[in-house]
């Protein structure tokens, strides 16, 4: 656990001299600020907040975990970290989980800076929480996975693009097309929290779905694992 820690350490600060993390992190809590600023002096009703705490999820997790972890494998950093006693559980525990708690925080100022402190904070934080951890599990398969950093950025890109963009657009189809959109994640991230932010119970199902995603994700990084 000591070594986990100390590697989790180690990450953050690999990720606070980095000039790109950095513009990912600020990103998302600039872009909410500026459009959901604009949005209400329009009068428009999309584009809504839930939406942007998603975008902080998507962008976050899959583009610092997908080229990340393709470096680490490019470099050979992972498989030194291996010859040490650190087991490759440990590994993928300690970089995933800074980068969710950088998630995390960057996920609460959006909300901040946007709502101010309300009740809502403090419901919205398992989907905060269960979301940021399936996303940064998507961007961990796809650096696991890649072959290299420039179909690795490439692929992340596209996940990321399409998973947030489906969001915005959903709203637009046909009803029936949610019965198929609802196993998309990020979806389900946003239907759960726009519901707490409009003061609806939680949503059951999507919430059910979103921990079948966490789960069959950690359960393919594991037998990803088993070849290291």
């Amino acid at each position: 656990m000591k070594s986990i820690f100390v590697l989790g350490k180690q990450e953050s600060k690999e990720m606070l001299k980095n000039p790109g993390t950095l513009a990912v992190l600020f990103l998302p809590i600039i872009m909410s600020k500026m459009i959901l600023t604009t949005i209400k002096v329009s009068g428009a009703d999309f584009l809504l907040l839930s939406i942007w705490i998603l975008f902080a999820q998507v962008l976050i997790g899959i583009m610092l975990a997908g080229p990340t972890v393709i470096e680490e494998r490019e470099t050979k950093t992972i498989d030194a970290l291996l010859c040490s006693h650190l087991t490759f559980e440990g590994i993928v525990c300690a970089k995933g989980g800074i980068i969710l708690i950088g998630s995390l925080i960057v996920q609460i100022v959006v909300v901040l800076i946007n709502e101010k402190f309300s009740i809502h904070l403090i419901s919205l934080l398992l989907p905060m929480i269960i979301g940021g951890i399936v996303f940064v599990e998507i961007g961990m398969i796809i650096g696991l996975t890649v072959k290299s950093s420039q179909s690795g950025s490439a692929l992340s890109s596209v996940v990321m693009i399409s998973l947030f963009l489906i969001v915005a657009l959903y709203q637009a189809l046909p009803k029936w097309t949610y019965n198929f959109l609802v196993l998309l994640p990020s979806i389900e991230v946003s239907e759960v929290m726009q519901g707490i932010l409009d003061g609806k119970d939680l949503i059951c199902m999507e919430m059910l779905l979103l921990f079948v995603w966490m789960l069959v994700l950690g359960f393919t990084i594991k037998k990803i694992g088993d070849r290291y």
